[in-house]
């Protein structure tokens, strides 16, 4: 895959932009919440290591190899970390799946789904993608219902197709968006 350039959007109140190693603390701290543990596929138990790891190695090198987008979802006024979003195993023919977690005190405030917005909207113009896949936890009703509000259609149920909680195997909720679909009602964002 060729290289991405890192880039920033700023959407309203938030700004996505690459990972910076002053995020490390607040990567580390948000990712001690039990929630963002159960749903993910992030190491558990999460330590300072993970999330230096994450900042300083996998985030740049996922744009460097053109197989990732990882971005910081901080305030536009006042930098604090709220999420992070990416589009990962982004392929040569155009496809690629959409991640996201919420920091707890962010939740509830449309964060992820405006992120989400803002990112499918973007690899389709920018990537020139012609697919992003979304997966969750059987369970995981908060990510479907971002899923549904900002236009993903959901396709079915994956059996044991996704490993969360470190290294737990379940069913997942497997969804798509396609440039060609309408975009979202503003009124489910």
């Amino acid at each position: 895959m060729p290289s991405l350039e890192p880039a920033e959007i700023t959407a309203g109140r938030l700004h996505l932009r690459p990972w910076q190693p002053y995020d490390i603390d607040a990567v580390y701290e948000a990712c001690q919440d039990p929630q963002i543990a159960r749903w993910t596929r992030l190491p558990r138990p999460y330590g300072r290591a993970d999330a230096e790891s994450f900042v300083r190695d996998l985030a740049p090198t996922a744009w460097a190899e053109g197989t990732g987008t990882p971005f910081a979802v901080v305030d536009a006024t006042t930098e604090r970390l709220l999420a992070s979003i990416s589009l990962t195993d982004i392929s040569t023919s155009g496809e690629a799946e959409i991640g996201y977690w919420c920091a707890e005190h962010a939740r509830g405030q449309g964060v992820i789904s405006q992120a989400v917005t803002t990112v499918t909207r973007w690899g389709f113009a920018m990537l020139d993608l012609a697919r992003i896949e979304w997966r969750a936890a059987v369970g995981n009703d908060a990510s479907r219902r971002v899923a549904q509000r900002t236009g993903f259609v959901l396709e079915g149920t994956l059996r044991q197709a996704l490993v969360v909680d470190g290294g737990r195997r379940v069913d997942c909720w497997v969804g798509s968006r396609l440039p060609t679909d309408p975009p979202p009602r503003p009124e489910l964002r």
